[in-house]
């Protein structure tokens, strides 16, 4: 049928869809999984030397001539809670889409990360913790903090692509979402460790 005369056809341009948050999502149940997988290394170490401790009265958990100290784990702990905030930072100026800030802020965040991994390498150089000594403490010591050295990486991982997606874009807000799923994954990563520097560091 033919329009009427004089009337005006109108184009309605159809509606965006909102972004889904599938990184945020996906981020959380891997987020979840490390979780769990860190509990259950955390389990069988508090397990084990709960055991020993209670076949051994008066013995050390540690073996002996090993020198795992607080200095470092401490340093440790508190670079990473400096980094909680700076990762903030990211995902706030990336809201706003401030370019600027959301490169110092990232370069700030991975400047954290790199410390936390150079800190775990002159930690192990430190420790002289042997794992042919007949005793779980090491083995489980190192599996321990030797996991979450390779969730530091991952993490930085994450943010190093995000960053990239991020900053090549013509507006960095776009990518809020797979940057606040890498600060979930950050935040994840500082509070397994936080955990560990009190079971195996504080409480030793």
């Amino acid at each position: 049928m033919s329009e009427p005369a004089g009337s005006v056809t109108e184009m309605v341009a159809p509606a965006i869809a909102p972004r889904r948050r599938t990184l945020q999502v996906g981020t959380g149940f891997a987020s979840a999984a490390v979780l769990m997988y860190f509990g259950g290394l955390l389990g069988v170490y508090f397990s084990e030397r709960a055991d020993f401790l209670r076949a051994n009265p008066g013995e050390s958990w540690i073996p002996s001539g090993a020198r795992v100290e607080l200095t470092a784990p401490t340093v440790m702990a508190w670079t990473l809670l400096l980094s909680v905030v700076t990762m903030q930072w990211v995902v706030h100026a990336t809201k706003r889409d401030d370019r600027r800030h959301t490169l110092i802020a990232l370069v700030v965040t991975a400047m954290f990360g790199v410390a936390v991994i150079n800190q775990t390498a002159f930690q192990y150089r430190q420790m002289g913790l042997t794992i042919d000594g007949g005793s779980l403490a090491a083995p489980l010591i190192y599996t321990i903090s030797g996991s979450h050295l390779a969730l530091v990486v991952v993490a930085l991982s994450y943010l190093f692509v995000m960053a990239v997606r991020t900053l090549t874009s013509p507006a960095p807000s776009v990518h809020l979402d797979g940057m606040s799923a890498a600060a979930m994954l950050w935040h994840v990563m500082v509070f397994v460790y936080l955990v560990i520097w009190i079971g195996l560091f504080v409480t030793k």
